[in-house]
């Protein structure tokens, strides 16, 4: 296996619909089952070795949250994804986070077990969750390592977001953000790990007459993660 898909989703993805299609398509140039697997998250311990020895890791997104509805640190939950900060921390190759994943990579440098607060990276409710699929457009304003292309159609589906402060930017250069969720592509300073707040892997059509972003959103998706698995495997 050359790089992995954590499946980070309650239930998981099937290869024929949703975002499991979405990221067999994008993946289409690395043949499943060989070249790369679709690992469930509660399946790292029992694969933590070997996924150490990938190439690279691409976490998903998911419907778990780290914050509460009052703001706090859902500990429960966090000390559950313990096994993934690990993995996180321990792989000495590119790293991915899609969406939630893009939210574990922002704790990741602060992970501690036992853990009863956010640390200065806090994962926090937005005031108007983007969960309606929207379709937008993104435009970085300095290069990402992997992706010379610097605006990107995207869809959008999350109630929760990194928060743009200090503590972020002692570990990450934040390349894209809008008005309402100010972090939308970030990159490690020191590390290959990277987040985006959007799902590269699917485009949905969302109102009438949005067929184009659509359709744009599915091509810019599956340009970034094809660059990204490219630069696993140089």
């Amino acid at each position: 296996m050359e790089f992995a898909v954590i499946d980070n989703n309650l239930h998981p993805m099937k290869p024929d619909s949703g975002r499991g299609l979405g990221f067999i398509r994008a993946l289409s140039d690395w043949e499943a089952g060989k070249q790369y697997e679709f690992v469930r998250h509660e399946e790292i311990a029992s694969r933590f070795d070997v996924l150490l020895r990938c190439r690279g890791l691409i976490l998903t997104g998911s419907a778990f949250d780290f914050a509460l509805e009052n703001g706090e640190l859902d500990r429960e939950h966090y000390e559950h994804m313990a096994l993934q900060f690990h993995l996180i921390r321990d792989i000495r190759r590119p790293v991915l986070g899609i969406c939630y994943g893009h939210q574990l990579m922002a704790l990741a440098d602060e992970f501690q077990p036992g853990r009863t607060g956010f640390g200065q990276v806090r994962i926090a409710n937005m005031a108007e969750p983007q969960n309606r699929y929207l379709v937008s457009k993104v435009c970085m304003t300095g290069p990402l390592r992997f992706l010379e292309q610097r605006d990107l159609w995207v869809q959008f589906n999350h109630k929760q977001e990194v928060l743009l402060n200090a503590g972020l930017l002692n570990y990450y250069d934040v390349l894209a953000g809008s008005g309402r969720c100010p972090v939308q592509i970030m990159q490690h300073k020191s590390r290959d790990w990277f987040g985006v707040q959007f799902h590269p892997e699917v485009g949905r059509l969302t109102e009438a007459g949005e067929i184009g972003r659509e359709e744009a959103a599915i091509r810019d998706g599956q340009a970034l993660l094809q660059a990204f698995v490219h630069y696993c495997l140089q």
